[in-house]
Parts: C-alpha cells; structure tokens; sequence
C-alpha cells in the first residue's frame, strides 16, 4: 500500500474514499447512545477523528473512530487497557476518558474519547515552515518527558509523528502553545494481531525505527527514535525518510538521517543521540529531556541577552567599562599623561591612595611654607655689627683709617 491507502500512512483520505462511517453524514448522530457527533475534525489512514458532545456529562469532546480492519479486541482485555490509560496524568498527554466499540451501519467500530485540543496538530503547523529552535528545544523537552513518563507505566506509544502531537493555545506570556501527545496505547486498545496479520507495520512510514522496519522487538527506544525525527522535521520543514512506505522503511536502514551542520553542535548532538541506529546508544526518553530542557534555557539565554544589549550610536559610542573585584594594575603616570594628550579623555579620578599622596604633600608644603615665615619674622632683629679691628698705623695715615672707620659704624 502507498502513503496515502494504509495504515502506515497519516495522509488525508479524500471524502468520497472513506468508508461511510467516516463521511460527513456521521454528522448528527448518537454514537454508543452517548456521544452526538457535531463535525468531522480529521482523517487518516486508520481512523477518522470527530468532535462530539459527551451528552451523560455536558462536556465537548473529540471521538476517534477507527476504520474496519481495525477491530476491538475482546472487551476483558480492553476494559483493563481502558483503566490504565486513562489513569496516565500528564500536562504533554491527551487525556484518554472512554474507550469502546459501537454499531456503525451493522459493523462493530472500535472508538475511543479523548480530550478535545483547540488547535492544530503538529502536520499543519510544519507545512507553514520550520518552527523556532526555541519553541522545538521546549516543545521536544516537554514530549520527551511524557515519554519517559508512560514508559515507567510499560506502555509504549509506537506512533509518535507530527500528526499525534497537537498543539493547545497558551495563554502563558512568551510562550505560543502547549504541545500534547495524542494517541498512547492505541495498538493496546486495538487487536494487534489483526492489524499485523498481513505483515503491515503499526505505525508511520515516515517515522519508523530500525527495528520496526525489521519487524524486530519494540520498546521504549523506539518511541525516541520517531520524536527525534519529528524534532529534526520541525527545524527543517523537511521529512528525514521521505517516499512510499517501502522506500522509507528502507532508507533508514542504508544511512542515518542528515541533520544540517546549519542547526548547530548542541542540536546535532541530541538528534543524532536520539536516533541513533543501535538501541543500546540511543538515549533514554529521560535523557532527552535533560539534554533539550538544557537546549531550551541555553536558546532563551541567548535570546535574553540579545534584547539587553544596548544598541550602538555610532563609531563614537564609549566602550562599556567591566567593573571586576580584583581591578588591573594603573598605568604609569607617564603613561597616562601620553595617553591623555593623544586621546583628549581626561584621566579617571585619582583612587583612595593617590588622595593620600597629594594630602601628604599639601601638609609637608604648609610645614614648609610656616617656617620659612618663621625665619622672615625673626629677620626683623638684626644682630649687632661688630666693627673690623684694623691694625694701629702710626702718622698722618693712621689718622685718615681711623676718621674712615667711624664713618662707616652705625
């Protein structure tokens, strides 16, 4: 069968191929005496999903009917899987709330209710184009978890692809919408032998693991390897393993899927740990988590600083200084004084110690400054001349030194 006619598919059926219990004159009607059909959301290649009226409890839901070739199993064993699934509690799970089968036209219909998201799937949010690493760092954090979460139940979803995963508005600010994973346990509602019995693959062409392209045993590697894909299909707009289903099947077992270096170290990393062809280095559900919860506050930090950043005024703008506790030795004043001549910026204010400095020489020129006045005060008393002693010389010119000499004493 192609991607469009079997169950490998998550393509669109055109109306006038569906069964009739599909079509929308389904519209109206009372299914399992409860549940009254208002309007046909989608369809796919097993099943047709119909937002309905919960008339026992007055709440809108959404009604998943399943085609024909997709029989209940025996109603023991599924009133047990009914129980454990819808005692799974987590914010990214659609909430299972009934499951059961209906008469259709003559045929027995295995249905299940589900809780109704208001918003689009995953499918059509990728058609408009890649989505922001952010939104997909946060969105595959938040699947992952739920992952890990029914995995410790030992349930395995087996279907992860973008038309599971619906999208619920947020009224959170900075963040667009709530992903919600659709669809747990369905091949444990469903008679998985029948639907295998033709050597059919339950499951999505397109996002398969390795060993469900063998047939080989399925476990909760699997459901990490089809969010890996789906994550890597998010960022790129573009299906790792396109083609029918035998040529997708196929690919994944010649080569690994191509994540562009465009994405980044970090992203390259989670995806290729996530797909990982061996199980044994694949990581957990856990892990993955851990690693795009990481991914996510790393994307947002970046995206915070670059808002904070103030924007630049031109070749002008000064240079914003970092202030550290330990601050780097000051240039030499030569240094300094050149450094201010060349560039016209006045030096910064002198520290605490050059304050000390210049306070100490102040003080010493003041001392200086009082006793230089002291020594001028004191030069007003000017000590006694003795007059010069000269030798006596006897005659006229002894007389003449003599008269010269009292002439010149004060």
């Amino acid at each position: 069968m192609d991607a469009r006619g079997g169950p490998l598919s998550d393509e669109s059926i055109p109306t006038q191929q569906l069964p009739a219990s599909a079509r929308p004159g389904l519209v109206g009607s009372l299914l399992a005496d409860r549940f009254m059909i208002e309007s046909l959301i989608g369809t796919g290649g097993m099943a047709s999903v119909y937002r309905a009226t919960d008339t026992a409890l007055g709440r809108t839901v959404a009604v998943k009917l399943f085609r024909a070739d997709g029989s209940a199993a025996e109603p023991e064993r599924q009133s047990g899987e009914i129980a454990l699934l819808a005692s799974l509690n987590h914010f990214a799970l659609v909430t299972l709330f009934d499951a059961g089968t209906a008469m259709v036209d003559g045929v027995p219909r295995a249905f299940i209710v589900m809780e109704l998201v208001d918003g689009p799937d995953l499918r059509a949010r990728i058609e408009g184009g890649p989505l922001p690493s952010l939104d997909v760092a946060v969105m595959g954090a938040d699947l992952a978890e739920a992952l890990h979460y029914v995995h410790e139940q030992g349930i395995i979803h087996r279907d992860v692809k973008p038309a599971n995963v619906l999208l619920a508005t947020s009224g959170f600010p900075g963040r667009s919408m709530h992903a919600k994973l659709a669809d747990f346990g369905i091949a444990r509602l469903l008679d998985e032998t029948r639907l295998t019995a033709t050597g059919s693959l339950l499951g999505t062409a397109s996002y398969l693991s390795p060993e469900q392209a063998l047939g080989g045993a399925i476990g909760a590697p699997t459901d990490v390897y089809s969010l890996g894909l789906v994550l890597l299909e998010c960022l790129t707009g573009l299906r790792a393993y396109p083609g029918t289903a035998v040529e997708s099947a196929m690919a994944r077992l010649q080569r690994q899927p191509e994540i562009p270096n465009a994405l980044g170290r970090d992203w390259i990393e989670v995806l290729a740990a996530m797909t990982a062809r061996d199980t044994a280095d694949r990581s957990t559900a856990a892990e993955a988590s851990l690693l795009l919860r990481a991914l996510a506050t790393e994307t947002e930090d970046q995206a915070v600083a670059t808002l904070v950043l103030p924007a630049s005024t031109g070749s002008d703008a000064a240079p914003t200084e970092v202030l550290t506790a330990d601050p780097a030795p000051k240039p030499k004043p030569a240094t300094a004084a050149v450094s201010w001549k060349q560039t016209g910026t006045k030096p910064a204010p002198a520290t605490r110690s050059r304050r000390t400095i210049l306070w100490t020489m102040a003080a010493t020129l003041v001392v200086a400054v009082i006793a230089l006045g002291a020594l001028f005060l004191r030069g007003g008393a000017e000590p006694a001349v003795v007059p010069p002693n000269y030798p006596a010389v006897d005659g006229t010119l002894g007389t003449h030194l003599e008269q010269l000499q009292k002439s010149v004493n004060p």
